[in-house]
């Protein structure tokens, strides 16, 4: 039986409680910015008028409100004196909107008043803590962007069955393809046994899994044994129809935690530099590059050599 991480390891009453405290503690709900007749969701149409100026609908999505809420709120600001609106020079059938010189001003003192804040937070932590939180925040950000991704999207993970073969098979060979590997040595795509993954990951210690978008696999993960204390991450492949969703990351924290389950102590990968996504995604769950190989794994093309520690 495939295990998952259980409910007691990480479970969503804790991280909403933390969640609602950060909410309240930073004033997001209060009608006005502290110090300011502004509401929040003015001093953030502010900020990213700063950047350049939007129309209504861009704002709407950068701020992720509706259109008819945005327009009330660049109406206000105009109110104030903050922004001003004009034609789109390059749409006549739309107008851009941007801050006028006293807009510029009332961020600047928003900005201001911010930082003064925040450098009051930081003094709470010690530089290891600064950069442990803002490594978690980044995650929880990405997290929570993948989810909103996947929420208009039907999507499965399961373990890998028979009538998936031929299908994962061809999906990795087209992901070769796609980076212009095949035909050169040294490479998993020569594996004979690429199209019988289900017979294979059925033994002890070994697992792999399929991602099912909409009801059409798309791409998965194993996970097999190698000596003693380590396993390998293998097989990591998905079509582009599934990238940038978090899709590929969910897989492989499902791939990590059967690993620990089954008591493995590191999980060894190899890759490319080629495959520079995917290499950026083990870095991000904390595998760490190493000159060694581990086993005999025959993928003598693949130079970039991964360990995590996983206990």
């Amino acid at each position: 039986m495939l295990m998952t991480i259980s409910e007691s390891d990480m479970e969503p009453t804790s991280l909403r409680d933390v969640s609602r405290i950060l909410v309240r503690e930073l004033g997001v709900m209060d009608k006005w910015v502290s110090g300011t007749q502004l509401s929040p969701l003015q001093a953030h149409s502010l900020i990213e008028l700063d950047e350049q100026p939007l129309s209504g609908l861009e704002l709407s999505t950068l701020l992720k409100v509706d259109k008819s809420s945005v327009s009330r709120i660049l109406q206000g600001l105009k109110q104030q004196g903050l922004v001003e609106i004009y034609p789109n020079p390059i749409d006549g059938r739309s107008t851009l909107n941007q801050l006028t010189d006293a807009g510029r001003k009332q961020l600047a003192d928003l900005n201001n008043q911010a930082n003064a804040y925040n450098t009051k937070i930081l003094q709470q932590l010690g530089s290891d803590e600064y950069q442990t939180l803002m490594v978690s925040m980044k995650k929880y950000v990405s997290a929570i962007q993948s989810v909103t991704k996947q929420s208009s999207r039907t999507i499965t993970i399961r373990p890998i069955e028979a009538r998936d073969n031929i299908v994962m098979g061809d999906i990795i060979l087209a992901v070769f393809g796609e980076y212009g590997l095949l035909g050169q040595e040294g490479f998993s795509f020569s594996d004979p046994i690429l199209h019988q993954l289900s017979e294979v990951y059925s033994q002890k210690g070994c697992a792999y899994w399929v991602v099912e978008l909409d009801g059409i696999v798309s791409g998965g993960v194993g996970i097999a044994p190698m000596e003693t204390g380590y396993c390998e991450l293998q097989k990591l492949y998905f079509l582009p129809s599934v990238r940038g969703m978090g899709l590929a990351r969910r897989m492989v924290i499902t791939a990590l935690e059967f690993a620990r389950q089954q008591g493995y102590d590191h999980c060894y990968l190899e890759s490319t530099a080629t495959l520079k996504e995917s290499l950026k995604l083990y870095e991000s769950v904390g595998f760490e590059y190493v000159q060694e190989r581990v086993g005999a794994s025959g993928h003598h093309a693949c130079e970039v050599l991964m360990v995590k520690k996983l206990r």
